[in-house]
């Protein structure tokens, strides 16, 4: 029987059931290929067909180099999706594989899967205030193909007798008009940064903070306070999403274990304890030197079954729910790294979800590229 070849299977059979599962740089090959595939893939529908069957993988920045991320679930290499050039960035933002990027020349916004990049024009500067930072970027649910930008303006405490918390507002990206939301006094614990990102769930952002878990309904954009399990005492507290189930990991004050929890009642606010990841039984090769633990070690799920925690200033450990060490997490590139500090590894809590998924500011920057500056990095995924 002779081999069948794409050109001889139905159209929708190689768009819906081979195209949408390719890497979105693979689709993009396959657009140059034939012109109906072209006019295929790019539907609103099949890029975010195509998106959400792509998985979702921690975001890891190399010291000084840029930033990269797990190569694939189960692999314990990672590899690079932007280089710095020349300065590090500061800060970052992801969603939908789209990634906020924040620069001391700017904030600037890109998808390293199409490698297309534009300026991000912060909120207008406030009196009294320090420059804006990034809180959270999210896809509004209501409005599908809106991405919203969470910032937040500090006060600055100079010569004021009181407290002034701080103020926050939503911009949706590629407008001018931001909105203010009130700040509910009750609510003493403030998402200051995009380094402690939220968990996007049922419509909410959840931050875990230092009191409590603060939430941003993300449709009437208010406020509002969830517990922490009441058997849960002390420790650091953090949120991750857990096979789309709002999970919370608790860190001891030794640092030495992490328990997991999961929300069972959104509404009655009912958590249920999941498992245990114990360092001290944990049997790694080589050993875990567990003398070095300053701080809790970050953690991220890979999915239900794999995690990886930052364990000290430079390693990150591969394991799974039951505590069996899988491996040490490593670079794929060490021509790069002239010393030790040079191959550090920071687990950061955001993910990179490749996507085709294109804004109105990418193509307003192509059409203004000649008299705009460079970006501070390079895309290399």
């Amino acid at each position: 029987m002779p081999d069948t070849m794409p050109e001889d299977l139905p159209e929708w059979l190689v768009v819906d059931e081979i195209l949408v599962r390719l890497p979105p740089k693979d689709v993009l090959r396959c657009r140059a290929v034939r012109k109906p595939w072209r006019a295929a893939t790019s539907t609103d529908s099949f890029i975010l067909d195509n998106h959400r069957r792509q998985p979702s993988l921690p975001i890891i920045e190399q010291h000084g180099e840029g930033i990269s991320c797990l190569a694939a679930a189960g692999d314990h290499k990672i590899r690079p999706v932007l280089r710095y050039s020349p300065d590090p960035v500061s800060s970052i933002a992801a969603c939908d594989g789209l990634l906020i990027l924040s620069h001391q020349s700017g904030f600037y916004i890109c998808n390293p899967a199409t490698r297309k990049c534009a300026p991000l024009p912060p909120p207008p500067s406030r009196a009294g205030c320090w420059p804006p930072n990034v809180v959270a970027f999210y896809r509004h649910d209501a409005s599908p193909r809106e991405y919203r930008v969470l910032w937040v303006f500090a006060a600055q405490m100079a010569g004021r007798t009181t407290y002034e918390p701080p103020r926050y507002f939503v911009l949706p990206v590629g407008s001018d008009q931001p909105r203010c939301i009130q700040w509910p006094t009750v609510l003493q614990s403030y998402p200051a940064s995009s380094d402690f990102p939220p968990v996007h769930h049922r419509a909410a952002l959840h931050w875990a903070l230092s009191l409590g878990i603060t939430v941003l309904d993300t449709v009437t954009e208010t406020f509002r306070h969830m517990s922490y399990p009441a058997e849960l005492q002390g420790g650091v507290f953090s949120l991750f999403d857990l096979g789309g189930d709002l999970a919370l990991r608790h860190t001891s004050g030794d640092c030495l274990t992490q328990d997991i929890w999961v929300l069972q009642d959104y509404d009655a606010e009912t958590w249920a304890f999941r498992y245990r990841i114990d360092l001290r039984a944990m049997e790694a090769s080589p050993p875990l030197d567990l003398t070095v633990i300053y701080f809790a070690p970050m953690m991220v799920a890979i999915n239900e079954r794999e995690l990886l925690i930052q364990h000290g200033g430079d390693c990150l450990l591969h394991c799974d729910i039951e505590g069996v060490f899988l491996g040490y997490v490593e670079s794929q590139d060490h021509e790069s790294s002239l010393n030790r500090f040079a191959k550090r590894l920071t687990l950061t809590r955001h993910r990179l979800q490749e996507s085709m998924i294109s804004l109105p500011l990418f193509e307003t920057r192509q059409e203004d590229a000649v008299h705009e500056k460079k970006p501070p990095f390079t895309i290399v995924l």
